[in-house]
């Protein structure tokens, strides 16, 4: 029973670790608490069926942002779904800039989204 356990542990902390934040660069000025809840807000966004139009997300420390998502288009070499994913982030102290991600992501075989290199 309890390696059972031990298993089922491992492959959900794996699941939870294998996602990086796709619009690190651009969220670098906000708190550690926003940067977690705009991770989570991505992988939210990509993870839903339909395309994605106005998802909004708001951190414990006043950062916020707005997730935009297409619908699904196969990889190049079709070996799994890609979105367009275009992120607006807000911080409360950047003057108005609001740094905004947008690039082409897509599933691997593992699960795993990451940016699509040109």
């Amino acid at each position: 029973m309890a390696a059972i356990l031990l298993l089922l542990l491992a492959a959900n902390y794996a699941h939870a670790q294998q996602h990086e934040f796709l619009a690190a660069e651009h969220a670098r000025l906000l708190s550690a608490g926003d940067r977690k809840v705009a991770a989570s807000a991505e992988f939210e966004a990509l993870d839903r069926d339909e395309p994605v139009r106005d998802f909004e997300w708001k951190g414990p420390d006043g950062g916020s942002g707005l997730i935009i998502v297409t619908a699904r288009f196969p990889s190049v070499y079709g070996l799994g779904a890609c979105r367009r994913l275009i992120h607006i982030i807000r911080h409360p102290a950047d003057g108005g800039v609001n740094p905004t991600f947008d690039g082409v992501v897509c599933r691997n075989w593992e699960g795993k989204w990451s940016l699509q290199k040109p």
